[in-house]
Parts: C-alpha cells; structure tokens; sequence
C-alpha cells in the first residue's frame, strides 16, 4: 500500500524510482493441472502507470533485494536490465538509449556482508556512460 501510495502521489514530479528491499508477497493461485489450489504466485504489486525492472528470482525463496519503476511516458527510451553485463542478484544495471547513445543507471544493494561491492572488486567491468549509481554506500571495514 505504501508504494502504491508514493508512485501515485509522485508520479508528476520523478520518473524513475530505485528500490531497496522490495515487498514481495502472495499476489495470487495461477491455475495448476497438479495442485488443485493453484500455484502459489509470489511477486511485487503491478502497477498499470510503471513498469517494473528487477532481476528474476532463481526460486521462491530468492527475492531480489532491489528493483527500479520506471514511469511507462519514459518507455520510448527502450529500458533494459543488462544482465549481458553485470549478473549479480545485489545488482542491478539499466541501460537506456537517447539520442542514438546508450547511458546507464545502476542499483547496488549492500548487504550485511558487503558482497556486492567484492562482487564488483573481483570483476573488470567498463561502464562508459554511467549517470546514476544507487546504494547505501555506508561501508563498514574492520581493517
């Protein structure tokens, strides 16, 4: 409720939106030919207005821990997660197109363990075009 809230209230004045710690809930029972139940669906909220960019889960037990909405009046600009370049459940790389050049936007969330951040000093990774990083960057070392 509080997301739906907020997209709808903020909806004129920001159009893109980096999520940490997204609710992920029961949505609905998708139709099953075993389970006469259904399949138990477990998502974020769709919201008509946005569209939504977040990693998908590998389970039911792996939720992503960021996600980005992304108001539909930017759809021309042709969003897409780049997992191409980054594959990493803590990150989250956008690329957009404008004017014929392709920019970036990025969604890093830090966990208690720091592993994105190991994730990304292992890796040689070139980012040329890079607008936006997002994170709470509140690093904690021993050393």
């Amino acid at each position: 409720m509080l997301v739906d809230t907020f997209l709808e209230s903020q909806k004129d004045y920001y159009d893109i939106f980096f999520i940490q710690e997204p609710l992920w809930d029961f949505i609905y029972y998708a139709l099953s030919t075993t389970l006469l139940e259904g399949n138990k669906v477990v998502s974020i909220p769709i919201y008509l207005d946005w569209i939504q960019v977040v990693q998908p889960p590998k389970d039911s037990e792996d939720v992503p821990w960021i996600m980005t909405f992304i108001y539909s009046c930017l759809s021309r600009l042709r969003f897409s997660l780049r997992r191409d370049v980054i594959d990493y459940c803590d990150i989250l790389l956008l690329s957009f197109f404008n004017r014929g050049k392709c920019y970036f936007f990025i969604n890093i969330y830090l966990d208690d363990y720091q592993s994105a951040i190991k994730f990304m000093l292992d890796q040689v990774i070139d980012i040329s075009n890079l607008l936006y990083i997002n994170g709470d960057f509140n690093i904690r070392d021993a050393e």
